[in-house]
């Protein structure tokens, strides 16, 4: 009699190979996702969008007996150069705060792609549930861990190619509304420096909202309103550091921090994930 040995068909896969085949998964889903594009779409629109509120006109002062008529209107000076969009400068304040401008280049920035990102990924982890793939994917394929980490490379790598988009549309829009491309001291080297730490901060922004999506499931209103709540909560953090006046260390801490924040809410993701059931 013959005995067959099944170890080599029943053998359980590597760390590496389980990660990688759900990566590879993941990936090739968002590549085949019209809504991945349509997102780097709407992030090369933007500063399109941002610039034309910029130079908005705003109403004229008002009067005792209401507003005057035939008032020449103020333009809204909230952008003088382009690269406003990407970051302010710390040496640099465009409007001064004498409450006669909207400044919204403190608000209305780069920053707002961490939240675009955050919703892609919402969408995508909402989907797994809702149509029941997300079973198949921990009874067949891989761990709870696996998918944290897939899914978290997911957004953060949609995020850089959401910064790449915006770059692009802020270079273009400049150009068509002929913004200065003034830099500040630091020079090219202050806004590459300035755009790799906005990268690498999607560690931490792509990891919370992850933890936000797994927690909520296939409620995808609720991970949404959540997302914009934490997103904004969160906010002063995109620019903390990350200035067109950077320098080589901004990158470095943006790499700890965004380390250090994909550790910290990969866990959490990975404790709702063992905590609460696939349904």
């Amino acid at each position: 009699m013959i005995k067959m040995d099944n170890t080599k068909f029943f053998q359980e896969k590597t760390f590496s190979e389980r990660v990688g085949s759900m990566l590879k998964l993941d990936f090739y889903r968002l590549f085949h996702t019209p809504l991945f594009y349509i997102m780097l779409a709407i992030a090369a629109i933007i500063p399109a969008m941002v610039l034309g509120l910029s130079i908005a006109e705003v109403d004229a002062p008002q009067t005792n007996s209401g507003y005057t008529a035939n008032t020449p209107q103020a333009e809204m000076p909230a952008f003088d150069y382009a690269w406003q969009l990407i970051e302010a400068s710390e040496n640099y304040s465009p409007v001064e705060d004498d409450g006669s401008a909207f400044d919204m280049a403190g608000f209305a920035n780069i920053n707002m792609l961490y939240i675009f990102a955050g919703l892609l990924m919402a969408i995508f982890v909402a989907h797994d549930y809702s149509s029941g793939f997300v079973k198949n994917i921990f009874t067949v394929h891989s761990k709870k861990i696996d998918y944290v980490i897939s899914k978290s490379a997911i957004g953060i790598f949609s995020g850089g190619g959401m910064i790449l988009t915006y770059v692009f549309g802020t270079v273009l829009a400049g150009i068509l509304t002929g913004k200065s491309f003034e830099l500040g001291v630091s020079g090219v080297g202050g806004l590459v420096f300035c755009l790799i730490s906005k990268m690498l901060l999607m560690g931490v922004f792509c990891s919370l909202f992850l933890s936000i999506a797994v927690f909520f499931r296939n409620k995808l209103w609720a991970t949404i309103v959540f997302t914009f709540l934490f997103g904004m909560m969160f906010y002063p953090v995109a620019s903390f550091g990350a200035t067109l006046d950077s320098t080589i260390l901004a990158p470095l801490v943006s790499l700890i921090a965004g380390a250090a924040g994909a550790f910290a809410f990969g866990a959490v993701s990975n404790l709702f994930l063992k905590k609460r059931d696939l349904a």
